[in-house]
C-alpha cells in the first residue's frame, strides 16, 4: 500500500467527522496515514497514530497571511512523511505542495457541490463566485470529492459524489423521545433557543458556551452525547452546516436551519433543505415565535419529508479510498 497524507482544515466539525471516517477506512486498506490537522479538528483526530498539529488557514482577510505562512511551513512538514498521495478535507494548501511536489492528490469538500454539482436550486451567482474564487486550489487535484446533505449529479467527470458516512453512535436505536435537540457552530443561538423555550419545547443543546437560559438543558460538546441525543429526538435547531444537515437527514429528523444574513453558503443549505421538505430554513435575525410553533408542530405531527440518503450516495470513506486506490495504479 502507500504512504497517504490525509490534511484536514479546522473550522467546524463537519471537515473533522468526516476525515475520521475516511482516516479509518484507509487504515483499513492498508495504507500508512499520517494525519495533519489544527483547530477544531485536532480534539477529534489528534489521537490517530500518526498525527501532527498545523495551522488552520480562516477564510476572510487573514487568508492571505495564513496561506504564506503555511506554504513555507508545508514542505518541511510534509518531508518527514513523505507522501505518495495526499487527501485533503477542506484544506488548500497541502494541494499546492501536493502539485509542486508531483504528488497525486484528492479534494474532499462539501463546497465542491455548489461549484461542481448539479443542484434542484441553482446557487447565487455570487455565491457561485465565491466559492470558485476560494476554492480554486482545490481543483489542482487530480480528482475532486463533492460531498453533500442531499441527493445530486456531478457536473464534472473528474468529480465523484457523496455522502457523508454514517458514524457507528448514529447507528443505534432512533426513537422520538419528545425533546428538540440543538446545535450552533458558533454558539450564536441563545435567541432561538429562548424563542423555542418560550413555545414550550423542551431543549437540550450542545456546545462551548452555555447561554444561560432558565429551563434549556446544556451539555459541552461531546460527539458521543450529541449522536445520542440525536438519535432520540424529535427534531434539532441547528445553524446550516453541510455535516450536521447530512446527519438529520440519514436519521430522518427534520431540521430548523439556521444562518446569518450574509452567510450565502448557509442560507443556500437552508434553502435546498427546505427545498426538499427536510427542513425549515430561516435567518436567525428574521426569526419569530411564529417560525418555532411552526416548526415544533410540524416535528411533533411528522410532516416533514424523509429521504434515504443512505441508499441513495455512498460515503465519502468508501469514495475516497477507492479514488486513491485508482490513482495510485
Amino acid at each position: 500500500m502507500a504512504r497517504v497524507s490525509l490534511v484536514v482544515h479546522g473550522r467546524g466539525r463537519g471537515h473533522a467527522s468526516r476525515a475520521l471516517a475516511c482516516a479509518r477506512a484507509l487504515g483499513d486498506a492498508g495504507h500508512q496515514l499520517h494525519v495533519f490537522a489544527g483547530g477544531d479538528s485536532e480534539h477529534v483526530l489528534k489521537n490517530m497514530s500518526r498525527y501532527t498539529s498545523i495551522p488552520i488557514v480562516r477564510p476572510g482577510l487573514a487568508a492571505p497571511g495564513g496561506w504564506l505562512r503555511r506554504l513555507s511551513s508545508d514542505a518541511a512538514r510534509f518531508a518527514a512523511a513523505a507522501p505518495q498521495c495526499v487527501v485533503s478535507d477542506g484544506d488548500q494548501p497541502s494541494l499546492v505542495l501536493a502539485r509542486r511536489s508531483k504528488v497525486p492528490g484528492v479534494a474532499v469538500d462539501h463546497g465542491l457541490a455548489l461549484t461542481h454539482g448539479r443542484l434542484p436550486v441553482r446557487p447565487p451567482a455570487l455565491l457561485r463566485l465565491y466559492e470558485r474564487l476560494n476554492n480554486a486550489p482545490l481543483v489542482l487535484a487530480d480528482r475532486l470529492v463533492a460531498v453533500h446533505f442531499l441527493p445530486f449529479t456531478a457536473a464534472d467527470p473528474r468529480v465523484a459524489v457523496a455522502r457523508p458516512d454514517l458514524r457507528d453512535d448514529l447507528r443505534g436505536p432512533v426513537t422520538r423521545d419528545g425533546f428538540l435537540l440543538a446545535y450552533f457552530r458558533d454558539d450564536n443561538g441563545r435567541d432561538a433557543l429562548a424563542l423555542a423555550l418560550a413555545v414550550g419545547a423542551e431543549v437540550i443543546c450542545f456546545g462551548e458556551r452555555d447561554p444561560g437560559l432558565p429551563g434549556l438543558r446544556f451539555h459541552r460538546s461531546d460527539r458521543a452525547g450529541f449522536a445520542d441525543h440525536l438519535r432520540r429526538c424529535d427534531g434539532v435547531i441547528t445553524s446550516a452546516g453541510s455535516n450536521v444537515l447530512a446527519e438529520c437527514v440519514m436519521l430522518r429528523k427534520p431540521a430548523l436551519a439556521l444562518y446569518r444574513r450574509g452567510d450565502a453558503e448557509q442560507a443556500l443549505n437552508a434553502q435546498l433543505a427546505e427545498h426538499a421538505g427536510v427542513a425549515l430554513g430561516r435567518s436567525i435575525e428574521d426569526l419569530g415565535a411564529r417560525d418555532l410553533a411552526e416548526f415544533l408542530t410540524r416535528a411533533r405531527g411528522g410532516e416533514f419529508a424523509a429521504h434515504d440518503l443512505v441508499a441513495a450516495m455512498p460515503p465519502v470513506s468508501e469514495v475516497v479510498v477507492s479514488t486513491v486506490a485508482a490513482l495510485l495504479v
